[in-house]
């Protein structure tokens, strides 16, 4: 419960506890599996993403699968209109639920050979400390602990968003675009290891620091 609903439960305790028992009434002939997907719209509609995580979990929990989430919300497409369900799907993939972001599992392709960037010379990177270099137009963060250093592609693992030395803050680099955060030497996203940062092979050669860049 909010702070502000918390005070008006003090507050008001008769009214609110009138509101609640109305809508603990509402939906009780429903078996909870329709209930929380009628919830889902209802989060979806208003676009409050702790709303829609807390119900849709509350569906998974009821027996709903993936695909009858999608399908509630495309029901209520009309109501709802593309760009909250494109929000709402959007919520879903970056919280992980099954049956959002999932592809089908494909042999992969063999690793290309890569191509070497030569960026710069040991002394000009920073102890402990995250650095943007661009070297043939490949956004690079970099990170150096002593004579070890560890590269990763600047690009936000989101949508994609190259990330920006504006967004550096010591050991922490974040995303201008939705303010997601990274942080270094392990590149790993404040919102799960699942969103880590691509990590680069390093090698040093007599004091310089090169990266293999590789699509």
């Amino acid at each position: 419960m909010s702070r502000a609903l918390d005070f008006l439960v003090k507050a008001r305790p008769q009214a609110m506890g009138a509101y609640f028992q109305f809508l603990k009434d509402n939906g009780s002939r429903l078996e909870p599996k329709t209930r929380a997907l009628i919830s889902v719209i209802t989060k979806v509609a208003v676009q409050t993403e702790a709303g829609l995580v807390q119900y849709a979990r509350r569906a998974y929990d009821a027996g709903a699968s993936g695909e009858e989430i999608l399908d509630a919300l495309l029901m209520a497409f009309p109501a709802l209109g593309l760009h909250r369900v494109v929000w709402a799907v959007d919520v879903l993939i970056e919280h992980g639920f099954e049956g959002f972001g999932d592809t089908e599992e494909e042999t992969p392709a063999p690793t290309p050979p890569g191509e070497t960037l030569d960026v710069c010379a040991l002394s000009a990177l920073p102890e402990r400390q995250a650095v943007k270099r661009t070297c043939d137009g490949r956004p690079l963060l970099l990170w150096r602990e002593g004579e070890r250093v560890r590269a990763y592609k600047a690009y936000c693992s989101h949508q994609g968003m190259e990330l920006m030395a504006s967004g550096l803050k010591g050991e922490h680099v974040v995303c201008a675009q939705h303010g997601w955060r990274f942080d270094l030497p392990e590149g790993r996203c404040a919102r799960g290891e699942r969103w880590s940062l691509t990590e680069l092979p390093v090698s040093l050669r007599q004091g310089r620091v090169s990266v293999t860049w590789t699509d």
